[in-house]
């Protein structure tokens, strides 16, 4: 049976802001690639090549990406969505396109080619016009959950149920496969004050009998949040890098060390007393200068130049991001940003807490003790200045010199220093060696 998909990549991306305020959620790059590009692949991979992407406003920079999709081996045709109603109106957008049963995924998450296939040999086995996905999670109350009869058959999706009352461990992966049924589902679906019309409308399937789940084990992640970049990073670097890959345009010295599972691409120049310790990738065109220092799982995009005395740790740079003499740990900074001479990003709490980010009217927990700062495209920081961990910088703004950036900066700002002011208070935090003896046992571990 001939299968189509549906790579749903309309979203507006109010939780990743300011990363989607310039470029498409989807278009953020891992790897040299963009996360939608992830997505075509493990497709193609799968034997599945005639896609439909569901743009929105805003979004021509996918389809001057793919075009047709010749040159990535699928056939590509697009629809467009051209307001945010939700995840079943982005599927209506496919309606006219669809002439079989088709795949929908999210144009940003990232799991295994192998996934798919398995979704296709179980639904087809089963006659089924839908097949959800679900793996098990410890925090089963934050998704929606399978629900399960005594024979263990699939019989509903309760969304978020309240702590405790969860029907089961699985949680719905976002990878479905649907008949064209699906269609007139969500036609008998009417918008609700919440926004489930696409579950409830595949509920219809299920209550049909015409359901399938397939319990999934792999890499799986999404890009929900920004700091989901940096796992999504770590998994693929893992997946991906084996071993020391370097262009043979590359131009290394002798003086310089380069570790394993490190990618460098074409015309890379690394220069004396330089230290690459993998996973790494280093994009085409960059330049690691010397006595820098690249640790901690990084991807950089192409043309960036990490200048002399710089240590880039666990971080991710777009595409033409200069650093010198700069610290950027367990940070995510976009396209054509630069850093001025002494800027350091924080990225840990006197009290050693999560980190927290503001998103919309929120304050979300991060989930890690260590995180720096989101930086957008086309931001700048003067000689000195210092970014405070969670900290967002919107797109062409600027730090200005010995800045210390405690809040987050809008688009198109400039934060410039005034008569210095402070104020001395108790000390309550205790910093003594046991805090100090435990950093240094996780570090042990880190490089062992």
């Amino acid at each position: 049976m001939s299968i189509q998909a549906v790579i749903l990549a309309g979203g507006e991306g109010k939780r990743i802001h300011p990363l989607g305020v310039n470029k498409p959620k989807a278009m953020f790059e891992l790897l040299g690639k963009p996360l939608i590009q992830l997505v075509v692949e493990n497709l193609a991979e799968a034997g599945i090549t005639d896609l439909i992407i569901i743009t929105g406003p805003n979004q021509e920079q996918i389809q001057a990406h793919f075009g047709d999709g010749g040159n990535f081996g699928v056939k590509i045709q697009y629809a467009y969505q051209a307001e945010p109603l939700g995840q079943a109106n982005a599927v209506q957008q496919a309606e006219g396109l669809v002439r079989t049963h088709f795949f929908v995924l999210n144009a940003n998450d990232v799991f295994e080619p192998r996934l798919l296939q398995e979704v296709m040999n179980r639904a087809q086995a089963g006659g089924a016009n839908l097949a959800l996905v679900g793996r098990k999670v410890s925090e089963p109350w934050r998704f929606g959950v399978m629900r399960f009869d005594s024979s263990g058959r699939l019989v509903g999706v309760i969304e978020k149920p309240p702590r405790g009352q969860e029907p089961s461990d699985v949680a719905v992966v976002g990878v479905y496969y649907f008949s064209p049924d699906i269609f007139q589902c969500i036609r008998d679906t009417p918008q609700g004050q919440t926004d489930d019309q696409f579950e409830r409308a595949y509920q219809l399937l299920i209550d049909r009998g015409q359901a399938v789940h397939v319990e999934y084990e792999g890499l799986f992640e999404s890009y929900k949040f920004p700091w989901n970049l940096l796992t999504i990073n770590d998994l693929l670097l893992k997946q991906k890098i084996q071993g020391r890959q370097i262009s043979p345009t590359a131009k290394i010295s002798e003086l310089a060390v380069i570790g394993d599972n490190v990618v460098i691409e074409d015309n890379v120049r690394v220069f004396e007393h330089a230290v690459i310790r993998g996973p790494a990738y280093i994009g085409a065109g960059s330049v690691i200068g010397n006595g820098s220092m690249v640790w901690g799982g990084c991807s950089f995009g192409p043309g960036c130049v990490v200048g002399f005395g710089s240590e880039i740790k666990h971080s991710i740079f777009g595409r033409n991001v200069w650093t010198h003499r700069n610290y950027v740990g367990d940070s995510i900074i976009s396209d054509n940003c630069s850093f001025g001479a002494g800027t350091i990003t924080a990225n840990f709490r006197f009290d050693e807490q999560p980190i927290g980010v503001n998103v919309g009217e929120q304050r979300i927990s991060t989930g890690t003790d260590k995180f720096g700062v989101i930086m957008a495209e086309g931001c700048r920081t003067g000689c000195n200045s210092v970014l405070g961990p969670g900290i967002k910088v919107g797109p062409n703004s600027i730090v200005g010199p010995g800045v210390t950036l405690l809040h987050d900066l809008p688009p198109n700002k400039i934060a410039l220093p005034s008569q210095a002011s402070y104020e001395i208070r108790d000390n309550k935090l205790d910093l003594a060696a046991k805090s100090r003896d435990e950093r240094m046992k996780k570090l042990d571990k880190t490089q062992g």
